[in-house]
């Protein structure tokens, strides 16, 4: 679904708005991303495993619903899926340096 801009706002307007929401949007993945890493160290402390797909079914469910109609379902699921691969490696430890 396309949404009409307004005609007063030009392309470089748009693209600083895209900027500001990058930023708002990787900081919260980053601050996402040090909770994962703190649930994974109690999932290792208390023996658990990493992966749950129950939540991680439970959680696509709920992104659906959060994207507003905007993003189309595979949009969301192929977002949902890096994001929790990452995570997943995060919590086992196993990002990059």
């Amino acid at each position: 679904m396309e949404k009409e801009t307004a005609p007063e706002k030009s392309l470089e307007v748009l693209r600083r708005e895209i900027d500001d929401l990058d930023r708002q949007l990787f900081s919260l993945l980053a601050q996402r991303m040090a909770v994962v890493r703190d649930i994974g160290g109690m999932k290792r402390a208390q023996g658990l495993p990493i992966s749950d797909p129950v939540r991680e079914a439970l959680l696509k469910v709920k992104l659906k619903e959060f994207s507003a109609g905007v993003l189309e379902p595979w949009h969301v699921e192929e977002l949902a899926s890096v994001i929790l691969r990452i995570s997943r490696d995060l919590q086992s430890g196993q990002e990059e340096e």
